[in-house]
């Protein structure tokens, strides 16, 4: 079957509901087609700033230090540092976690429907990392999910749903 209407299928998962239910309809789209399935999750890293509040979050990191009572600024500011780094590493390693965990969703899909797999684990903000390998890849068609409907009802859709919507190269898929 030279003549594929879709040869690269982009689902872009974050691990919820509506993420699920969109791998589930792209994963199938792929097996009929043949196209191989890139399963993209992106780890969000937001900046924290060194403040107390950054370190009585850290509960590890004040356990494994010993603090005492009195510190000059300049030791708060270390203490600050070394614990925010220490957040930020908890954080990145347990997102990759996170990461792994949704991308074998897709993954398993893909083997119970025979469609070819790529695992992608990218940092960044996740509608600019969803837009950029939809590019730099050239894929056929993009599936992502979004928030759903609100407690009222209404639909709802998310930021970087918008986002890619709004800008995206290929043709779409946005499941609800």
């Amino acid at each position: 079957m030279s003549d594929k209407e879709y040869n690269k299928i982009l689902i872009a998962t974050d691990g919820s509901e509506n993420a699920k239910k969109a791998a589930r309809s792209g994963v199938k789209i792929a097996a009929l087609s043949g196209a191989k399935v890139i399963a993209l999750y992106v780890v969000e890293m937001e900046s924290v700033g060194i403040t107390p509040e950054t370190v009585h979050r850290d509960y590890l990191a004040s356990m494994k230090m010993a603090v005492s009572e009195h510190m000059t600024r300049e030791q708060w500011s270390e203490f600050a540092r070394l614990a925010d780094d220490m957040w930020k590493c908890e954080r990145h390693r347990h997102l990759e976690e996170k990461g792994s965990d949704v991308t074998g969703y897709v993954k398993d899909l893909c083997e119970k429907l025979g469609a070819e797999v790529e695992i992608r684990i990218e940092e960044g903000h996740p509608a600019n990392v969803i837009l950029d390998v939809a590019e730099k890849e050239n894929v056929d068609l993009l599936v992502i999910g979004t928030l759903g409907k609100t407690a009222d009802g209404r639909f709802n859709l998310g930021s970087v749903a918008e986002k890619v919507i709004r800008n995206s190269p290929a043709e779409l898929l946005v499941v609800r």
